[in-house]
């Protein structure tokens, strides 16, 4: 070897070789090799990649690969052409890169395995500097994902499946919970989105396997559903489980949009940490979420009549106090005549039903933007948007006409009184007062007839 040789950097040999990645594996256990070093790809992967035996070795002492579409070489290594060189038993050298030509290594035996020799002498170990860099890219995703987490679970789903997919140099990223059948996809390859039931129906199937995780290096080996199957691009990926309560998947790809490679140790190792730093997030999430609908629930619950299922005396006071200051409101009174004398005769329970009936009647009789309520024992209440006086008396008249229809399941009778007013200067008040009125003046009527 004369000096020129001597003072050869693995990058020149790579070069001089044809090949834009030089990777140099050796033997750190009965069957096992981890990549130490190289160039290109091997100088980023050093340390982070590791292979089995049966995987890396070659047949041959050289063997050559030429393909006009990237496959995967080794790992996470793809590539148009490579050669790969066994020197001895516990070391293996791979050139490769993504010309159709191939590294450029003689067909000469002997040569090709002295250049890969001397190509791997240098690399021994993997430099301490190295092994730091890459601690804190680990380190730096997980505070990525942990700082200022959104509090929403629908955002926050976008936070992790975006910063997940970036931190992992995908393309493609999917996060879905299965008990909340939620989803958030990251999609960096600019191209239209996908569509939900695809998604979702993807994502089930996902949350069903058994096997977790699931680092594919080729997904010909183990193919996805649709969306997410070879035909729409998908090179190779990562399927992790979101363990309970916030239980589901966490599934990141690298695609044809971007050159072929699958996932390092390191990749690998990111996808895992962020898993753990997010079940926490989502669970967390999930209650505020949990806590917010019983809240909702129970705000609901105390607008709302337990018997008629109408707003209650509380509900309507709110409603009337929103729509003050309105013109054209409506504001129509009515009471179940005879409740009382339907209770002493025939028991609560068929008065119950007497008030349930009313509420229903008055319900179909309005629009939903209307508000029907329970005032009290035997009062109702409707206000009625943007209306006047014919309009407002039409609703009466419909009432009217659907209750003397009704009949309860024993063939008893029902009997209203209606009055309403228009508040046309907005005092709901004074309208209210107008309609209890002309509501009592009907109940006198049919009294004295």
């Amino acid at each position: 070897m004369n000096d020129t040789q001597a003072l050869a950097t693995p990058a020149e040999i790579a070069r001089a070789a044809g090949a834009e990645d030089l990777f140099v594996f050796r033997r750190i256990a009965n069957g096992r090799f981890a990549h130490v070093g190289g160039v290109g790809r091997g100088s980023g992967w050093a340390g982070i990649v590791e292979i089995d035996e049966g995987e890396l070795a070659p047949a041959q002492p050289v063997v050559r690969e030429r393909t006009g579409e990237p496959h995967r070489v080794f790992g996470p290594y793809w590539a148009r052409s490579a050669v790969t060189v066994r020197v001895s038993d516990d070391i293996v050298v791979v050139f490769g890169g993504q010309s159709d030509t191939g590294a450029d290594l003689s067909d000469d035996e002997y040569k090709a395995i002295a250049v890969a020799a001397y190509a791997a002498d240098g690399l021994i170990e993997v430099a301490a500097a190295k092994r730091l860099a890459d601690e804190l890219e680990l380190l730096t995703a997980v505070q990525g994902l942990l700082r200022q987490p959104p509090e929403g679970t629908v955002e926050l789903l976008d936070h992790i499946v975006e910063h997940a997919t970036r931190a992992l140099s995908c393309e493609l990223g999917l996060v879905y919970l299965s008990g909340e059948q939620r989803f958030a996809v990251c999609d960096l390859r600019g191209e239209g989105a996908l569509m939900d039931d695809d998604v979702l129906s993807a994502a089930d199937e996902l949350a069903r396997r058994e096997r977790f995780p699931a680092c594919v290096q080729d997904a010909v080996a183990d193919p996805l559903p649709r969306p997410f199957a070879v035909a729409d691009g998908i090179r190779s990926y990562y399927l992790l489980e979101l363990q309970e309560p916030a239980k589901g998947v966490l599934l990141v790809m690298h695609t044809d949009a971007a050159p072929a490679r699958g996932f390092t140790s390191l990749c690998q190792l990111l996808g895992q940490q962020v898993v753990e730093a997010a079940q926490p997030l989502l669970a967390a999430s999930l209650m505020r979420d949990r806590m917010r609908e019983r809240l909702a629930h129970a705000e609901h619950e105390a607008r709302r009549d337990a018997l008629t299922g109408l707003a209650n005396r509380l509900g309507w006071d709110e409603a009337r106090a929103a729509f003050s200051g309105a013109t054209s409101v409506g504001v129509v009174v009515v009471d179940a005549a005879r409740l009382k004398v339907v209770n002493d005769t025939l028991g609560h329970q068929c008065g119950d039903e007497v008030l349930r009936t009313i509420a229903g009647v008055l319900r179909d009789a309005v629009r939903e933007s209307d508000v029907v309520a329970r005032l009290g024992g035997d009062e109702f209440g409707i206000l009625l948007r943007e209306t006047d006086g014919p309009k407002a008396a039409a609703v009466v008249e419909r009432i009217k006409e659907r209750i003397a229809r009704s009949r309860l399941p024993n063939g008893t009778t029902i009997e209203v009184a209606c009055g309403w007013a228009i508040a046309g200067d907005g005092n709901l008040a004074h309208a209210q007062e107008q309609a209890d009125a002309a509501m009592l003046a009907e109940k006198r009527e049919r009294r004295a007839a």
